[in-house]
């Protein structure tokens, strides 16, 4: 019997399958970004003599062959949806914190999808984090797999379901109807009519989703699924930019240090696992980069806002980040020991990628490619 780790990668793989409306060698010679967000995550428990205890392949493996950045600040609002925004844009966003507000300005996709001939599956988000919504930028491909089975859940606790308990079928169903009528209120975001109306495709995709329920006790968490997920849109779409986003950090909001270490390891072992897998990859070991960022750091311990379990203060802990870049967009594998901004890899990335960022406030780093 298939265990659930095997059931979900085996039925994601041939969702990305059917989702592939063009061969992905159609731009082989196109230049990639890969960009994989982090939430909240201290320097004291990551890039520190006492913390690369937590971050062994990123420090070991992948920061000797990288263009690293210790010192990348957040100097705007430490949430997620404004950090990524900001990332995105080259700007520092203020909107809603829980993605309902569109970034205020351009960002690297709409600047792609400006330069480049029309492509649904060109850029793709695929994500654990709800506050990733669709609107952090029109017309791209937003996947949020675990909400739906979350909307599910809490149609039936809710009463709002004709399906009143959480058995194993009922559940099923209830996810299969989300599915087919509120996919995009729960923040998916899917820009070609065809990707989701094939029936084979949604059943499919439920199905994954119901590996879940019908598995193993062990679960699979949402990092890993976000990986799994993203891995197949690049090896079936090879789309130009997609980004992720790990979250597993985040459970440090519900006071457990131990859970948070143990979401700073997995997205340490998740991030060599990408960036391995996209050198085992000959269509795109020679044109994909792979940008990891850290969105902030968190609360310094002993601050009103309970240290760890937030990131909200004005401080350094809070506002320091750190940036790794692999690939050829880099010069040459190097640490850069002066203070960056966030919103400098736009512009940065876009000048390597063939686009102006021309809204971007950010700067270009000269250790990137442009």
């Amino acid at each position: 019997m298939m265990n659930r780790r095997t059931l979900i990668q085996t039925l994601i793989a041939a969702v990305a399958q059917r989702l592939a409306a063009a061969p992905a060698a159609a731009h082989a010679r196109s230049k990639r970004l890969v960009l994989v967000t982090i939430g909240g995550i201290r320097r004291q428990e990551s890039f520190s003599e006492k913390g690369i205890v937590n971050v062994p392949r990123l420090f070991n493996d992948l920061l000797p062959q990288s263009l690293f950045y210790p010192y990348t600040v957040n100097e705007g609002v430490t949430s997620h949806f404004n950090s990524i925004a900001s990332i995105l844009t080259g700007v520092w966003q203020h909107v809603d914190d829980w993605g309902s507000e569109k970034p205020a300005h351009p960002t690297m996709f709409h600047y792609l999808k400006a330069g480049r001939p029309a492509d649904p599956n060109d850029c793709w988000v695929v994500t654990s984090n709800k506050q990733l919504t669709a609107n952090i930028s029109p017309g791209i491909n937003v996947i949020l797999a675990k909400q739906l089975l979350i909307e599910a859940v809490e149609r039936i606790i809710m009463g709002q379901s004709s399906r009143k308990t959480l058995e194993r079928e009922q559940l099923l169903q209830e996810m299969k109807a989300v599915l087919e009528t509120d996919y995009e209120r729960i923040g998916w975001g899917v820009p070609a009519t065809s990707t989701f109306q094939d029936p084979a495709v949604k059943k499919t995709f439920v199905d994954a989703l119901a590996g879940f329920i019908h598995g193993p006790t062990a679960p699979v968490s949402g990092d890993e699924l976000t990986l799994t997920v993203g891995m197949e849109v690049l090896k079936r779409l090879a789309p130009a930019m997609l980004m992720m986003n790990f979250s597993d950090v985040e459970v440090a909001h519900s006071g457990s240090y131990s859970l948070h270490l143990g979401g700073i390891r997995r997205s340490d072992m998740l991030c060599h696992k990408l960036w391995q897998f996209i050198q085992a990859s000959p269509e795109l070991k020679e044109n994909t980069t792979l940008l990891i960022m850290n969105e902030f750091g968190r609360d310094p311990d002993g601050s009103s806002t309970n240290g760890f379990f937030n990131h909200r203060t004005d401080t350094e802990t809070c506002r320091m980040a750190w940036s790794m870049v692999l690939g050829p967009a880099i010069r040459k594998p190097q640490v850069v020991e002066r203070v960056v901004r966030q919103i400098d890899f736009a512009p940065s990335m876009g000048s390597w990628m063939g686009f102006e960022a021309v809204k971007a406030a950010g700067a270009h780093l000269p250790e990137i490619v442009g």
